[in-house]
């Protein structure tokens, strides 16, 4: 299972950059269409010039923000909408092994 980043058709200029690239999510897409979907990225980490190990650069476009929706395909793959690199900012130092052992702690049943 690969997961992208998947912007909504309505947040592409006519040029294929993301307009408002906060407004990009996590997805899986199968079979051309989503399959499922998680919440918006997080600014720290996909937005971040001193974060490089996970900046969003790419997304594949989707008709909407729901399941079943379907996304842009040409011939040789996916449509891809560009984030432009004005949209990253210096937001510091991100402690990955922090967050996620924060992250388990929340995700442990009680």
């Amino acid at each position: 299972m690969n997961i992208r980043h998947v912007v909504e058709a309505s947040n592409v200029d006519d040029k294929g950059y993301v307009l408002d690239s906060s407004e990009v999510k996590h997805g899986v897409v199968r079979a051309g269409k989503i399959w499922s979907l998680s919440g918006f990225i997080d600014p720290r980490t996909h937005l971040n010039l001193d974060f490089v190990d996970h900046r969003v650069t790419g997304c594949i476009i989707a008709s909407r923000f729901i399941k079943h929706a379907p996304v842009e395909i040409k011939q040789d793959g996916f449509v891809f909408a560009h984030v432009k690199e004005e949209s990253c900012k210096h937001l510091g130092f991100v402690d990955i092994d922090a967050r996620r052992i924060e992250w388990m702690k929340r995700c442990q049943v009680k």
